[in-house]
């Protein structure tokens, strides 16, 4: 096993933390292209990151199957504020 040098350690580590923080901005095309390529760099190496971006893609295509809601989703924040004002 080949042991990295301590400065592609670092660099390693750094993209790790960047490209966590930008998957699901990737998946939803919201990255220029420098920030794309940079994502597809990383994720080509690290095999943590790999396999986070399948399970978001994963997760993302089943909701999409899911077709839109035929209930209208309930008002969250007025039952808040109701609840918040009820003794």
């Amino acid at each position: 096993m080949r042991t990295l040098a301590p400065l592609t350690r670092l660099r390693f580590a750094r993209d790790h933390r960047w490209t966590a923080g930008r998957l699901s901005a990737y998946c939803d095309g919201e990255l220029g292209p420098r920030a794309v390529a940079r994502v597809r760099h990383h994720v080509a190496g690290c095999p943590q990151c790999r396999a986070a971006l399948r399970g978001l893609q994963r997760t993302l295509a089943a909701l999409h199957r899911l077709g839109p809601s035929v209930e209208p989703a309930p008002d969250i924040v007025a039952a808040v504020r109701r609840r918040l004002h009820d003794p």
